[in-house]
């Protein structure tokens, strides 16, 4: 068949010359331009609350050596991935005489250039190098892309760890080793000290891979990836029981988000007063969970909603913090509506079923929590891979079958 032959050229071939000139233009020109939008918008950018709090926090730690959220004192109300990373910009940015601000925004644009050369590997394993070039196009014109590298915030860099391990997952199950289990766990570490609630997919692929395969081998690579994983997460954890006397996984703060999550249709307390007001952090969780029983006890029917339709609705509908009528489009069109049909169908897929898989588990961990674009915005590059690699199978049918009616 026709598809069979041309998949296996794209394989077997690699990328043409012309398609490697192209995926530099666009990396270049991805590059270029989001320093651009950088340097001519960050600067009046006033920074909001979670910003202001890691902006503290990294300052503190560099000045004082403590870590502290929004406190003199040490804390663990965040996981210390991003304050570290702001960290080391910061400290780069003294050593260059450079704004502490701006030097941690080109670190991101630079970072954000690198998650567009991953959606091109990660497509490139199912549809190509032509299909990788169009997912990473994708990737690179997703405006909120954009406007993401100006904000003090955890996205950019947990979207490409995120992606980092999501290829690593691909690759450790094509060519098994121990180390590359171990690399992969490990890199899923570094993605959760940044943003810890995607930590227990570290078993699903294992979990998959062994109810489709019935490889019991595949147990070992599990135990290397945990290994990793805690090997990563340590210094956190000794650092926790060492300050507070008790063990701390990730971080303190998960009620905050979960509690918020629990005011259906008012995540920003617009209609209602804040129900977070007062709440001690060691009570969040307590309190949610009072609340949801409560609620559907008294009103299912709209919890049940809210837990469903109503969430996906405020995550997915709209595009992270930019209004321009095209991005809006091109976000709900081609990045929710194509790009989770391709999950769906990936789902199926050797290649892309742990990126499919990926998504459907963040999407429905997601809703436990208060619904806000900006939880979205990491999933969307790997949905521009989904819409990408759908297209490429339909134009692949398409040829496929066009080659059958000659």
């Amino acid at each position: 068949m026709y598809s069979y032959r041309f998949k296996q050229s794209t394989e077997s071939r690699g990328m043409s010359k012309s398609e490697k000139i192209l995926l530099a233009v666009i990396l270049l020109t991805t590059l270029a331009v989001r320093l651009y939008y950088v340097y001519t918008t960050s600067l009046p950018l006033k920074l909001t609350h979670d910003e202001v709090g890691y902006h503290k926090m990294t300052l503190q730690f560099l000045d004082r050596h403590i870590m502290g959220y929004y406190s003199d004192k040490p804390r663990a109300f965040v996981t210390p991935g991003y304050p570290l990373f702001l960290a080391g910009a910061y400290y780069i940015g003294r050593l260059l005489n450079t704004g502490p601000l701006i030097t941690a925004r080109v670190f991101q644009v630079m970072i954000s250039v690198g998650s567009v050369f991953l959606v091109y590997n990660i497509a490139s394993k199912s549809g190509g190098p032509k299909v990788g070039i169009f997912a990473a196009m994708l990737s690179a014109i997703y405006l909120p892309s954009f406007m993401a590298n100006n904000r003090i915030l955890t996205e950019v860099l947990y979207t490409f760890l995120q992606l980092g391990y999501i290829y690593s997952v691909i690759i450790v199950f094509e060519k098994p080793g121990l180390w590359r289990h171990a690399l992969s766990g490990g890199l899923l570490g570094l993605a959760v000290l940044v943003r810890p609630s995607m930590a227990p997919f570290l078993v699903i692929p294992y979990i998959v891979h062994l109810v489709l395969k019935r490889d019991t081998r595949i147990l070992a690579g599990l135990l290397a990836a945990i290994t990793a994983f805690c090997l990563v997460m340590t210094p956190w954890w000794v650092r926790n029981y060492l300050v507070f006397d008790k063990f701390i996984m990730f971080a303190t703060q998960t009620g905050n988000p979960l509690l918020r999550g629990t005011d259906p249709y008012d995540i920003y307390d617009r209609i209602g007063p804040s129900i977070v007001k007062n709440v001690p952090d060691s009570q969040m969780t307590r309190v949610a969970v009072q609340r949801i029983m409560e609620g559907l006890k008294t009103d299912p029917w709209l919890w049940i909603k809210w837990y469903t339709v109503g969430k996906l609705s405020f995550l997915w509908l709209r595009p992270w913090g930019v209004t321009a009528p095209w991005a809006r489009m091109l976000h709900l069109w081609m990045f929710v509506v194509v790009g989770w049909l391709g999950t769906f169908v990936n789902i199926f897929d050797r290649h892309m079923r742990w990126p499919a898989l990926w998504v459907v588990f963040a999407a429905v961990t997601q809703l436990v929590f208060i619904p806000i674009e900006r939880y979205t915005y990491p999933l969307t590059p790997i949905m521009a891979i989904m819409a990408a690699t759908l297209l490429g199978k339909i134009v692949d049918k398409a040829l496929d079958s066009a080659y059958l009616n000659r």
